[in-house]
């Protein structure tokens, strides 16, 4: 019952008692009689009043309370969700397990890295197939600290990693582990073709640099040469000194293809294919090698001219200097939209299958003898690779031994846009 009817109540029993009572007391007993329930009522009235807001009060405090644990749960919810959202949105694998190496969380890279969809609640050991993860996990466990280390992951393909795991604190009677990895394999590739990059380059320049001393320590030795071979060794050292000037100037150019965006302009291929073709004409003649061409008009590149030549160039030289006297080369230009496509075909010594997915490597060489014979540095095709990749464009090759090869570069196309008409 609620207590605002509790005055009712005891004022309807307090009448029907006096009632009952009154018609057989004395009439001081019946004064006095109705005064105590008067004062009963009265006093049972003030009590039940105060009991009633007291009641009110706490039962608002209740509501209130209940509203400020809502929110602070929804509040903790989207919490959790930002820090969900967070981790899933870092660029590194990020995996929360416990000291059991159970998965608690794994964040989305991580899930793409390991090829799975869903692995919270499976074990450290089922996602990564990597035991040395394992151990440090447990060596992080029992110290409760920050760990790291070098590991290299196998599944599902190989990485060098650095793995780096931290204590996170303790959750529902479990410590939690947080593990990220930093995928180096890249960076390790890298160095090893800056190391490779240097070693070829003091390669490159230790031969001709051995030849030059020895020629000149030759004629400083021997005072009573012949003039005849004096001007042959002087002729050797020019052309090493020569060699070593390209190797320099390709090294130079190689760096700018790669380091910096080029200055585009508009221009037509055809005009560059054919300004390329003449340049070469000489040597051309010297190898015996017929160029011939076949070019589509109006093919227009947004690109740096002068590095769309050097493509050209460089391609156009391999051709001739791999030819077989009495050989062709063959220029082709057409659209193949979106691109206008670039072709060097030549029917020379051509590449074998083994080959090809290095040839466009810095300093390889199929035929390393004939190549610094003819002149080459390596760099040729590394140029033109760069090059042609800093314009959004690609370069392939087929080749077949000893028939020959077919070069073919794709370069974006200009789009022209029709301009609105200028209003009267």
């Amino acid at each position: 019952m609620s207590f605002r009817w509790l005055p009712a109540s005891l004022l309807l029993s307090a009448a029907l008692l006096l009632l009952t009572a009154l018609p057989m007391l004395p009439s001081a007993w019946r004064e006095a009689l109705i005064a105590a329930a008067l004062g009963s009522i009265l006093l049972a009235y003030y009590f039940a009043r105060r009991i009633s807001l007291r009641c009110n009060a706490l039962r608002q405090q209740v509501l209130e309370l209940n509203e400020q644990r809502e929110n602070l749960e929804l509040e903790l919810t989207r919490q959790q969700r930002r820090r969900l959202a967070l981790i899933d949105g870092l660029p590194i694998p990020l995996m929360i397990c416990d000291e059991d190496a159970m998965l608690r969380h794994t964040n989305r890279l991580a899930l793409e890295w390991f090829g799975f969809r869903h692995m919270t609640g499976k074990s450290l050991l089922a996602l990564t197939f990597s035991y040395d993860l394992y151990l440090l996990l447990l060596k992080a466990s029992r110290r409760q600290s920050t760990v790291s280390a070098e590991i290299t992951l196998s599944f599902p393909k190989e990485r060098h990693t650095e793995a780096t795991i931290w204590y996170l604190g303790e959750a529902d009677s479990h410590h939690l582990f947080a593990i990220a990895l930093i995928d180096k394999s890249e960076l390790l590739r890298l160095e090893q073709v800056r190391r490779d990059f240097v070693a070829n380059v003091s390669h490159e320049f230790r031969t001709p640099l051995a030849s030059i001393r020895s020629l000149a320590e030759t004629i400083h030795d021997d005072l009573d040469m012949p003039l005849e071979t004096r001007q042959r060794f002087l002729n050797l050292i020019i052309q090493e000194a020569d060699r070593l000037t390209r190797i320099a100037e390709d090294l130079l150019t190689l760096s700018r293809a790669e380091s910096m965006q080029p200055v585009k302009e508009r221009f037509e291929l055809t005009p560059l294919i054919q300004q390329a073709v003449q340049e070469m004409a000489v040597e051309a003649q010297r190898h015996q090698v017929q160029v011939f061409t076949d070019l589509q008009p109006n093919l227009k590149l947004m690109a740096n001219r002068d590095q769309i030549l050097q493509v050209v160039l460089n391609l156009l030289s391999n051709a001739l200097r791999y030819n077989k006297p009495q050989g062709s080369v063959t220029v082709r230009t057409y659209a193949q939209d979106p691109y206008a496509v670039i072709e060097v075909a030549d029917t020379g010594i051509g590449i074998p299958s083994e080959a090809l997915p290095r040839i466009f490597e810095r300093f390889y060489r199929v035929d390393k003898t004939r190549s610094r014979e003819s002149g080459g540095t390596g760099l040729g095709l590394a140029i033109v690779k760069h090059i042609v990749e800093s314009h959004g464009g690609t370069v392939e090759v087929e080749s077949e031994y000893r028939v020959g090869s077919v070069f073919r570069v794709k370069l974006p196309l200009y789009q022209e846009t029709e301009q609105p008409p200028t209003p009267p």
